[in-house]
Order: C-alpha cells, then structure tokens, then sequence
C-alpha cells in the first residue's frame, strides 16, 4: 500500500493539487491526508480509493498492473 500512497501523492503534486484541494474534492480532511502522505497512519482502501478518484486516478487499476507485473517471471538475459 505504501506505493499506492507514493503514487497518490505524486499525481496530486503533479496537478499541483494541495492537500486543502484534495481534501475538499474527496471528502478527506487535510490532516488525515498530511497523516498519510507522511506514512503516520495507514490509511483504509475506501480512503486511499476516495483521494484517487479525486484526481482522476483509478486504484482498481493501479492494483490489476501491479498484480501482472508480480506475476511476470524476470529475464535473465543468457538465452
């Protein structure tokens, strides 16, 4: 969950979204947003899935591309 948090924070710092904004857009007050971004609580999946959406960024899919890539056997390159 710590990469969907990392994630999250990075869109929201790349559509120069503050935690005010996101806070008022999710219906997550600012303090539990600072909370989680700076990994003093650990948020819920509702939560994290409601601070997504706020910025337009889906979670199910996030979480279906990491699962594939686990399950992707690496190359060892010698062939």
């Amino acid at each position: 969950m710590c990469k969907l948090v990392k994630n999250i924070r990075k869109e929201r710092i790349h559509q120069k979204v503050t935690m005010e904004e996101l806070s008022a857009k999710s219906g997550v007050s600012q303090k539990h947003i600072s909370n989680i971004e700076n990994r003093k609580v650990v948020p819920t999946v509702e939560t994290l899935e409601k601070m997504a959406k706020a910025l337009g960024f889906d979670i199910g899919l996030y979480l279906k591309a990491r699962k594939a890539a686990k399950g992707k056997k690496p190359t060892s390159g010698v062939g």
